[in-house]
């Protein structure tokens, strides 16, 4: 049976979430029109939903060159980037049935961080065909793949006649992320100055 003040969360939280959505859109604004273009709110509004309409001052082919094709695309992947930030700490917090659950409980961070240390100290040795076909994109990706087989080897630990432990999970995460960060630290004793810096 619902009582009223179950009722006040649900409405309580829908108008943050409200108030959230048009903090988002306020802060995009403000990204889209800060900075050294002279392009002001009330013109990239303009510009952006109605066009050449009269009345409003046009933008110049410089502003909307910063405005649309850098500023845009940076602050769309900022957004994107920080609702699947959003959803996986929930997913996470909801699997472990804990609000202080993160990546780094499990070993991911670990993972990930022993990934991108092992292509910047053996990129100039054993990695270098690697490095040498993926160029700039081989930290990012040595990191996504050390998460990613840190993850599967978790679950591979945890889960036992098709069911997945939470318990078994967290303890085998704790234990990986001190094996991962045992290996991290191996490497960082090998690297030279240049390296470390890195």
């Amino acid at each position: 049976m619902a009582t009223a003040s179950d009722g006040d969360r649900s409405r309580r939280a829908r108008i943050v979430i409200l108030l959230l959505c048009l903090g988002l859109a306020v802060a995009v604004l403000l990204s889209l029109t800060s900075g050294a273009s002279d392009a002001s709110t009330v013109s990239v509004i303009g510009d952006w939903l109605l066009g050449a309409a009269p009345g409003i001052e046009a933008m110049s082919a410089r502003d909307r060159l910063i405005v649309f094709d850098i500023r845009l695309p940076r602050v769309t992947l900022g957004v994107l980037i920080g609702a699947a930030l959003a959803v996986s700490g929930a997913v996470m917090q909801g699997l472990f049935r804990n609000p202080l659950a993160d990546p780094g409980l499990i070993g991911v961070s670990a993972g990930a961080s022993l990934g991108a240390v092992a292509v910047i100290v053996l990129g100039a040795t054993v990695l270098t065909p690697l490095i040498s076909v993926l160029g700039t994109l081989a930290l990012p990706l040595a990191a996504f793949c050390g998460g990613l087989a840190t993850t599967l080897l978790l679950y591979q630990v945890a889960t036992t006649q098709g069911r997945t432990s939470v318990a078994t999970m967290l303890l085998a995460g704790i234990a990986l992320a001190a094996l991962a960060m045992a290996l991290t630290d191996i490497l960082i004793f090998m690297a030279d100055d240049r390296q470390l810096r890195d």
